[in-house]
Order: C-alpha cells, then sequence, then structure tokens
C-alpha cells in the first residue's frame, strides 16, 4: 500500500512537471509562431511537444525538451506499472478491511483459532471429569482405556497427531459408555483434519445422544463456519448459549458468525458478551479494524 502511495505521488509530481515544461514551450510558440499556431498547440499538446523538439536548437531548448520528453516516458510507464500493483494491493487492502491476517476471521486468523480450541480444550477437562470418575471403579480392560490415550494427543489446543486420535476414540466409542463424549472428541480429530463433514456427523450424534451437550454445538457451529455456512452455524451457536448462557467463546463464535452475515451490530454485542464472560479476544479484535467501538 505504501508504495501504491509513492508512485501515485511520483506520478502526480511527473504531471506537475510536464505541466511547467509545456507552458514554457508554449510562450515560446506564442512568441515566435503568433496566436493562431499558439492557439493550436494549446489544445494539442502534442502539437507543442513535436514544435518544441523542432524548435529546440534554434531556441536553446534542448535540455527542457529533452527533461520532457523523458518525464513523458516515465509517466507513460508508471500508469500500466501502478495498474498492476493495485490490483495486487486490493486484496491486501481488503483483507485489512475486514481484520487482518487471515480474517475469515474468515479463515479466521488467530481470534477463531484460538476460539475454537479453547473451547475444545474445555470439552477435553469435562471428559477428564468423567474419566476420572469412571477410573474409581474397577475396570477389566484398563489397558484398553482409549479415551485416556486420545486424550493425551492433545496438546497446545490440537491434537498432535489426529489420525491416531481418530483411531483412538474410534475404540473408545465401541468399549466405552460416555459415548457422546468420544463422538465430539473424534468430531474434533477430524475438525483438525479439515474433514468438516465428518466432525459434523461426529457433533450431530453426540448431540443426538446428549441433546444438552452445549459444547457439541458450538464445536458443530465451528464446522458450519469454516464450510461458509453461517446460517447453520449461528443457529449452532444460538443452541448452545440457551444451554450455556454465559460460554465466553459460543458469543464470539457466534459475533463472528454475525460479522461474516455483514450484522457488525450483532457482532459488536457478541464481542461485547464474551468479554463481559472473559475472552476479550473478538472485541479486541473488532475495536483495531474499526468494526466495533
Amino acid at each position: 500500500m505504501i508504495m501504491a502511495m509513492g508512485m501515485t505521488i511520483g506520478l502526480m509530481l511527473i504531471n506537475i512537471l510536464c505541466l511547467v515544461f509545456f507552458i514554457i514551450v508554449l510562450v515560446k510558440l506564442f512568441k515566435n509562431e503568433g496566436a493562431l499556431k499558439g492557439i493550436l498547440g494549446l489544445f494539442c499538446s502534442i502539437y507543442t511537444f513535436i514544435w518544441g523538439w523542432m524548435k529546440h536548437k534554434q531556441l536553446g531548448m534542448t535540455k527542457i525538451m529533452a527533461t520532457w520528453s523523458i518525464l513523458t516516458v516515465l509517466g507513460i510507464v508508471m500508469v500500466p506499472v501502478m495498474g498492476v500493483s493495485s490490483a495486487i494491493m486490493i486484496p491486501q487492502y481488503m483483507q485489512q478491511i475486514a481484520g487482518g491476517e487471515e480474517i475469515k476471521f474468515s479463515k479466521v486468523g488467530q481470534p477463531d483459532q484460538k476460539k475454537k480450541f479453547n473451547r475444545s480444550r474445555k470439552n477435553t477437562k469435562s471428559k477428564n471429569k468423567a474419566l476420572s470418575k469412571k477410573s474409581i471403579q474397577p475396570s477389566q480392560n484398563r489397558q484398553k482405556d482409549w479415551s485416556r490415550k486420545a486424550l493425551a494427543l492433545w496438546q497446545g489446543g490440537k491434537y498432535k497427531d489426529p489420525n491416531k486420535a481418530i483411531n483412538y476414540w474410534n475404540h473408545a466409542i465401541s468399549s466405552e459408555k460416555n459415548k457422546a463424549a468420544a463422538y465430539s472428541n473424534r468430531g474434533l480429530a477430524y475438525h483438525e483434519l479439515k474433514q468438516y463433514r465428518m466432525a459434523i456427523k461426529d457433533f450431530s450424534r453426540a448431540i443426538k445422544l446428549d441433546p444438552g451437550y452445549a459444547t457439541a454445538y458450538n464445536n458443530r457451529g465451528n464446522a458450519h463456519y469454516e464450510l461458509n455456512e453461517f446460517q447453520q452455524a449461528l443457529a449452532d451457536y444460538n443452541q448452545c448459549l440457551k444451554i450455556k448462557p454465559e460460554y465466553a467463546k459460543a458469543h464470539l463464535n457466534r459475533g463472528l458468525a454475525h460479522y461474516q452475515m455483514n450484522k457488525n451490530g450483532q457482532a459488536c454485542k457478541d464481542f461485547q458478551q464474551s468479554c463481559d464472560n472473559g475472552d476479550c479476544d473478538g472485541l479486541k479484535w473488532a475495536m483495531k479494524n474499526g468494526i466495533c467501538n
């Protein structure tokens, strides 16, 4: 963007200098050729330019004409260069308007990824509680505690090896009682692999088994969001927040969906609610990019 602005200023200066040289030569044209040819030169700058070169030695205008010619060539060359530069810079400029790096929020940049997988972290903690209760009871297949193996792969807000996690959750689904959690967590692994349709199927299975599973609604909304299915994502976030009204990350996600649907007013309300409940990432991003005041 800075380069484009610099080229624009440069072109303006070239045009001003060319105008100055045109006026100098035009004055000489009036003086040496009379009013008729002077008026012709006034309305036809090419005639003035050609006449200047024809008389440059006689009138001592060689440097003036040479400089005017160089500036004219530079101006002609810069116009298409600026056009290409603008074509390259426009998407970057629009991206800045949309919110900086990869803002699909859309590709949803940093806030979106934190949002989704922070949520998931909470999910895994809740699963851990369930597993802890289960582990108190004797188990004949302790070595096949597939859920624990899968959860051990969850590091830094994502699965270290999502394919292996899917394999472990497959075993967990066939052997564990807490299948809703297993389906939801397997959905997170599919999400990590960008297999969003498979993720949606697993989150839907989890919801069918446990209709009050707020995080599964949130996670399914995230998968719809990645597929640009913002209306479906919004419906899931709404349902999630009916079950868990103070779910900060779900407010953030719903704000992103509203933003993608050009409902900035609603988005700002959601970002504010998210911040009120402890997650201010979305509000900071929106204020930084002039979306919210």
